[in-house]
């Protein structure tokens, strides 16, 4: 008996000491996934605007201290791995984020240029389960808001089409609501989106209209529309010789932004719940789906907002008043000498004086409305007649 006890007693030793070297193999795991390091970076003094310089500092850090993170660690993998297992290692490292950040010196270094240095977290793990990251870049693409519209049919509901302003039927839109809202997600208002909107215009977004749901969302606020259906059905089951009702949902969306129309991300998923009540089953179903989907979609969100923070964003440049293409030709080749971060120019249609250009930058639209602002570019003389978090308008201004 005393032989069992003392055998009884080392496998509870045994398994605990197992558990205990599995949660410091995980710590130490978490700690080598996280980098500290400094980084300095500037920003131009523009027409004596300090604050923004200081914010393009910043970001201009942000981006460094990712950049020497991941050359650390390329570096360290480069003594004991193979040049295979590097290059794959270098593709899954590159979803680095800032989980937060300190500035610890800053200051003009001249009339032209402000210069910041930060001590920060560089982190290399999902960044959808790190709050303390997400609020981070929320700050850094300055708060976009979002907009949920699904289309829902429950087949335990009177027989016709689900009509998107019917009371109480929004179990899809809430779910994703509260799983993106958990994570610190900020949304417009749902009577604000119905209010400007009529039934046609409802029926059209919910069939997949992009230009709509992007108009729609600019109306209202929102930088990220979601826009897609979720339907839920019944079946009848059949396990150790006893039937069994049951609803399986399907969810599908897709994320546009606004300003531009881009579709930044799609997701669906699949969702199943048994019930004797086809409409509790279905609404229950809907959840689910809607739960697993919205894990996917955020991450895929948060993904694209880091790339842009990183690597650059998209921004759209409206141009009014070009008197010939000569002179938009001019003005294109012209624009990286002048905005900073500017790597790429493409334009996407030039018609009886107007032109919209498509440019990949760091930074945003204030960013660039700033460098742009007030400049003679090759004689053309520019003037800022509208911005939105993802576009700028200007205006070619005939000189006298």
């Amino acid at each position: 008996m005393k032989i069992l006890c003392r055998k009884r007693e080392v496998l509870l030793v045994g398994l605990f000491l197992t558990w205990l070297g599995s949660i410091s193999q995980e710590q130490i795991a978490s700690k080598e996934d996280t980098k500290e390091v400094v980084a300095s970076g500037v920003g131009s003094i523009i027409e004596g605007d300090v604050a923004h310089a200081r914010d393009d500092a910043i970001e201009d850090a942000l981006r460094k201290g990712i950049e020497n993170a991941l050359g650390l660690i390329v570096e360290s993998e480069t003594l004991v791995q193979n040049y295979q297992l590097i290059e794959d290692n270098i593709f899954s490292k590159t979803q680095g984020y800032i989980q937060k950040y300190d500035v610890v010196q800053e200051g003009e270094q001249s009339e032209q240029l402000y210069e910041v240095t930060v001590r920060a977290l560089v982190k290399m793990a999902d960044l959808k389960n790190d709050l303390d990251a997400i609020e981070t870049l929320m700050r850094r693409k300055n708060r976009p808001r979002l907009m949920v519209m699904i289309e829902e049919r429950n087949i335990g509901e009177a027989p016709g089409l689900f009509h998107y302003f019917e009371a109480d039927m929004n179990i899809a839109e809430t779910a994703i609501m509260d799983a993106f809202m958990a994570k610190g997600f900020k949304f417009v208002d749902q009577a604000t989106v119905k209010k400007n909107l009529d039934q046609e215009k409802a029926a059209a977004i919910l069939e997949g209209d992009v230009a709509l749901a992007s108009s729609l969302g600019k109306t209202v606020g929102a930088e990220v529309v979601i826009t897609g259906k979720a339907l839920a059905t019944a079946t009848v089951v059949e396990a150790f010789g006893a039937k069994q009702r049951s609803q399986q949902a399907t969810v599908n969306v897709r994320a546009i932004r606004t300003d531009t129309g881009d579709i930044i991300a799609t997701s669906s998923a699949q969702g199943a719940y048994p019930h004797i009540d086809d409409v509790a089953g279905g609404t229950k179903a809907i959840q689910r789906a809607c739960e697993k989907l919205s894990e996917d979609l955020m991450t895929k969100i948060l993904d694209q907002w880091q790339t842009d923070v990183s690597s650059g964003t998209t921004l759209i440049l409206k141009v009014r008043g070009v008197a010939s293409y000569e002179q938009l030709n001019k003005f294109k080749s012209s624009l990286p000498y002048y905005v900073r971060g500017l790597s790429s120019v493409v334009q996407r249609d030039w018609y009886q004086g107007f032109a919209t250009l498509e440019v990949v930058m760091t930074g945003n639209s204030d960013d660039l409305a700033q460098r742009l602002a007030g400049k003679t570019i090759d004689g053309i003389q520019i003037k800022i007649v509208g911005t939105s978090p993802n576009s700028v308008t200007v205006e070619f201004v005939p000189s006298e």
